[in-house]
């Protein structure tokens, strides 16, 4: 039998080499902030090529092979814009705000957010009225803090953000929200089966996204985001990578789930 690679304990080990690497920082501020992104496009292309294999071995037509394929698209879009990030750092240009990696990243998110109506519907996901109220009721509670946040930021320093970054950062921030409202449902409705193994794993790469997210977007506002500096920085580092890993994770314990018998409808 082909041993597994990437397994929790894979993860946990390359989180932990990173952690070490963030605090310690042995070769500057400077190298970490490439070593990071570097890590993030990696990842990033690595969950892009499993998620499409993965779509490989459904039959045209079928309900998983959509999602795989959205997911598959949404990962590739993620991996270019890292991409992009690192062209601009290497040719020394300035990253504008927004930019072409913002739009990138949009599409990605969007493809991602598809993928998850899709498999939302196949599963015709019944969840009772008052725990999707519940769940609703914290990501409401969540966007208003942060929004609340953004405001104050803004009122705190009047003409120091810009129309198009405040509306880049709403996006973000009800994008993020919203992608890990409807992940949160299907998590839920998940039990303990083989055949959503590999979700509970893309489920919970998206959440820890949306963690990153909000954590990048309030460091972004008060300028407090610079990679390796700070608490919160290391918190949307760290989220972002362990989400890329476990979106691969997904894609991997997919293509070699073992199931006695499976009848796709």
């Amino acid at each position: 039998m082909k041993r597994a690679w990437l397994t929790p304990t894979t993860i946990v080990g390359l989180l932990g080499v990173y952690g070490v690497l963030y605090l310690w920082q042995p070769d500057g501020a400077e190298v970490l902030l490439v070593v990071t992104h570097v890590l993030f496009a990696a990842c990033a292309l690595l969950a892009s090529i499993l998620a499409l294999k993965a779509s490989g071995i459904f039959e045209p037509g079928v309900a998983s092979r959509r999602v795989w394929l959205a997911f598959g698209a949404g990962m590739t879009a993620l991996t270019i814009s890292e991409m992009l990030w690192i062209v601009y750092y290497v040719v020394g240009q300035p990253i504008p705000y927004p930019s072409i990696v913002d739009v990138s990243w949009g599409i990605g998110f969007i493809s991602v957010l598809a993928s998850l109506v899709l498999q939302y519907r196949a599963l015709d996901v019944q969840i009772s009225r008052r725990r999707k109220l519940l769940v609703l009721a914290a990501y409401l509670g969540v966007l208003l803090v942060f929004l609340g946040l953004l405001i104050g930021h803004i009122l705190a320093n009047p003409g120091e953000v810009a129309v198009m970054q405040l509306l880049i950062s709403a996006y973000y921030l009800i994008g993020d929200l919203g992608v890990a409202f409807l992940a949160t449902l299907t998590l839920v409705y998940f039990g303990k089966g083989l055949v959503g193994r590999p979700w509970r794993y893309l489920l919970s790469s998206i959440l820890l996204f949306a963690v990153g997210g909000l954590a990048f977007s309030y460091g972004t506002w008060t300028n407090a985001y610079v990679t390796g500096s700070n608490f919160l920085s290391g918190v949307a580092d760290v989220g972002y990578l362990s989400a890329y890993m476990l979106a691969a994770a997904g894609g991997y314990i997919q293509l070699t789930l073992r199931l006695p018998s499976v009848d796709e409808e």
